[in-house]
């Protein structure tokens, strides 16, 4: 190559690659131009999702603050649908549930020393009190969720406090005992009160009157709320109802432990307090009209009698997506009825 053709050759590669270095110089500008657009774009959102959980979070404090005035609000139950906060709900839930019970400090209290030093007489077995011995031993096997065992296993932080309110309602009412459920509803009202405080809304959650049938494991009753919620899912999802049936599959498979646990044990604990927040304020319909929707949510991964079992077992749900389908569930008048006049 003559020198001439080899300064031209030298000017052109000298020229290609300045090209593409002010190419890849605008190119970069332009990336970090995008990043810092988006990073912008994420810090307004960010800032907006705090500014609207601190004027959410007032709403409720001034709802709590004003209750007698609120608590039949229309537009209350409307904001009670989009969750209430996590600070809000150790204010609100206590308004919701009141004390109808009349269980008072002392009250509390005598049970609570009473329970230390309680031996069950196996010779005169009273009610369902010999259910007491089994509520130590259940704590250490009962979590599957890590962050619940954690804080209520043997040695947990809460787990004493679980426990002796578990025991305190074993003595203060017998005739109901204990059943393996509890330890979930018990668990999560412990995240949010102290033990009297929870110990209240725990008696008022269990002997509600559509639900105590569902604790003491009432057989009649059981069958009745078993058939009526295969009635909805025939209602509902025609294509689930002739599955469970092809793989004999029936509501002692999965609802009762939903039911029994209030879904504390099949679903983590955020939809958990967003489900018993409607639960709360509309009444115990929700629970039905939550298992349509997890049943909605989950029937595409209902491909043989196995996987169907265990989707139902370990369900993986997005809180937005249950609480959404929730809504879009058809709870005739007449299943209403029978569920909804459910007593002992």
């Amino acid at each position: 190559m003559n020198q001439n053709k080899e300064n031209e050759y030298i000017v052109d590669v000298q020229s290609y690659f300045t090209n593409k270095c002010i190419t890849s110089a605008r190119s970069t500008s332009l990336h970090e131009d995008n990043t810092m657009k988006f990073s912008r774009n994420k810090n307004l959102f960010e800032q907006k999702q705090q500014e609207n959980e601190k004027e959410l979070k007032k709403k409720w404090s001034d709802i709590a603050k004003d209750w007698q005035r609120y608590k039949r609000d229309v537009k209350v139950f409307q904001l009670a649908e989009f969750g209430i906060p996590i600070s809000a709900r150790k204010q609100i839930w206590p308004l919701i549930v009141g004390n109808k019970l009349q269980i008072t400090k002392e009250l509390y209290n005598i049970l609570q020393i009473q329970s230390k030093t309680f031996k069950m007489d196996s010779r005169k077995p009273l009610g369902r009190m010999s259910s007491f011995n089994h509520i130590k031993q259940d704590l250490g096997r009962t979590f599957k969720n890590e962050s619940l065992q954690k804080i209520f296993h043997p040695g947990g932080p809460l787990s004493e406090n679980l426990q002796t309110i578990l025991e305190v309602f074993c003595l203060y009412r017998p005739d109901i005992g204990y059943v393996q459920g509890m330890t979930y509803v018990g668990s999560i009202l412990l995240t949010y009160f102290d033990d009297y405080q929870a110990f209240l809304i725990f008696s008022s959650l269990i002997t509600h009157p559509q639900l105590i049938s569902i604790f003491m494991l009432d057989e009649q009753n059981l069958q009745i709320i078993f058939q009526q919620f295969e009635k909805l899912i025939k209602l509902n999802i025609p294509q689930v109802y002739k599955l469970f049936k092809q793989y004999n599959i029936n509501c002692t498979n999965y609802l009762l432990d939903w039911i029994l646990t209030l879904y504390a044990k099949p679903l983590n604990p955020d939809i958990v307090g967003r489900i018993w927040d409607r639960m709360l304020f509309n009444g115990t319909h929700i629970l039905w009209k939550c298992g349509i929707a997890i049943l909605k949510i989950l029937a595409p991964k209902f491909k043989d009698q196995e996987k169907t079992l265990q989707s139902l077992k370990n369900p993986d749900i997005k809180d937005d997506d249950l609480l959404q389908e929730m809504k879009s569930v058809n709870y005739p008048f007449e299943i209403q009825e029978v569920l909804g006049n459910i007593e002992l």
